[in-house]
């Protein structure tokens, strides 16, 4: 490629300019689409990471329904109610358990202190808990055995309790708050910033909400995080998918329904929920790139269409050419290089306009749920190179071959 080679591709697209900026036009949207559709399943990748990230990795979380299959005298649609013991004999019976944590779900209660007061969430849990749901303690800290096991009248409150109660920047450390119609001394903090529903929440110790809302053993949930089982490496943890069998058969025996009732006792995987949502997006790319290609190829068959007007409007050159000595190759490869020229340009300047615009909105869109920092990374953009390549070399090949195979006798006498 001479500066004499780009001269030539040069004056011939500018004696076709507007049939070359429209067909430019063509291959530039696709690959803008491309790069659009691409950042934004980029988006809900990176949106539903950050909302598994608010878990712990390797998590089962058990809540008992109802019955749908009668077993040994138990009928259809009798409720299960998890108890303490439950959470003891999963850490017992399955291999690898690292935290665990019981959860007794009070609901709304009024919370007052001195004038001021509001409906929030009333939850009991155990000290694990925190590190289960991944809470960022701010200040103080998180419920510990101690207080479970004295049956502590103590609380950690989200970040929006303290701002109605409290004020924004204040310190509710030592206060006391009336919880239904009991006091409760604040001792810690706790925010999880993706999570309002959270951030409305306070929690206490599960004995004490047992004891002061008479729930006896009751809870609503058990969660428990898996990792190496005794003996094993510290990177051979358990697999908590593989392990949800076991779970249903124990607590199947211990309640007394049936060990293939999946609706009697809901277990929920974190790992299982990513290797959906992991699959899901793998065909969310797949459908985005088949997308984007064939809107490339509308655009290649554009640029096509034009290299082949061109060689028949240069029928006369093209056998000039021929007759002081140009090889079919040669042809061949002047015809593709105007093809690339046309195909490379536009794309990159679609390219780089897709960049632009996902930047400018990433950089002012909040995080929502399930999607934030739309972007398009290193791989894809090598990928839209490379495609570009291939649909710059495929539109200017055959109109490149059928210039080949001009006679050049019969091109000298074209007028």
């Amino acid at each position: 490629m001479t500066i004499d080679r780009w001269r030539e591709i040069l004056e011939v697209m500018w004696r076709r300019r507007l049939r070359s900026v429209l067909t430019a036009l063509s291959v530039a949207w696709g690959i803008f689409m491309l790069v659009l559709l691409l950042a934004a399943g980029q988006g809900l990748q990176n949106g539903a990471k950050a909302e598994f990230s608010r878990n712990a990795h390797n998590s089962l979380y058990l809540h008992a329904r109802r019955t749908s299959k009668p077993h040994r005298g138990m009928p259809v649609g009798k409720p299960i109610q998890l108890r303490n013991q439950d959470r003891q004999l999963l850490e017992r019976v399955l291999p690898g358990v690292t935290f665990s944590s019981a959860r007794a779900d009070i609901g709304t209660v009024v919370i007052r202190r001195g004038p001021q007061s509001g409906g929030f969430t009333v939850k009991g849990c155990l000290p694990d808990n925190a590190i289960i749901e991944r809470s960022v303690v701010t200040a103080g800290r998180f419920i510990n055995p101690t207080d479970q096991t004295e049956r502590r009248k103590v609380a950690v409150i989200g970040s929006r309790v303290r701002a109605a109660l409290f004020g924004e920047n204040a310190d509710p450390l030592g206060e006391e708050l009336v919880l239904g119609n009991v006091v409760f001394k604040v001792v810690g903090v706790f925010d999880e910033a993706e999570e309002q529903s959270e951030q409305e929440t306070v929690y206490i110790p599960l004995s004490t909400a047992q004891l002061v809302w008479a729930r006896a053993d009751r809870v609503e949930r058990v969660m428990v995080t898996l990792g190496p089982a005794a003996g094993q490496s510290s990177g051979a943890a358990a697999d908590a998918d593989a392990i949800r069998p076991e779970v249903q058969r124990v607590l199947a025996r211990r309640h007394g329904f049936a060990a293939d009732d999946e609706r009697a006792l809901y277990i929920w995987s974190s790992d299982e929920m990513w290797k959906r949502f992991a699959r899901l997006f793998a065909g969310i790319r797949t459908f985005v790139w088949l997308i984007g290609l064939g809107t490339i190829l509308a655009g290649v068959v554009g640029v096509s269409n034009i290299m082949l007007i061109s060689v028949q409007e240069r029928t006369r050159e093209i056998g000039v050419r021929k007759a002081v000595g140009a090889t079919p190759r040669a042809i061949v490869t002047m015809i593709v290089e105007e093809a690339l020229f046309i195909t490379l340009t536009s794309g990159y300047l679609g390219l780089v306009a897709g960049v632009v615009v996902v930047s400018a909105v990433g950089s002012v869109l909040p995080p929502t749920p399930y999607f934030r920092q739309p972007e398009v990374n290193f791989g894809a953009a090598l990928a839209a190179t490379l495609v570009l390549t291939l649909a710059g070399v495929a539109a200017g090949l055959f109109p490149g071959l059928r210039a080949a195979r001009i006679n050049p006798i019969a091109a000298l006498r074209v007028e």
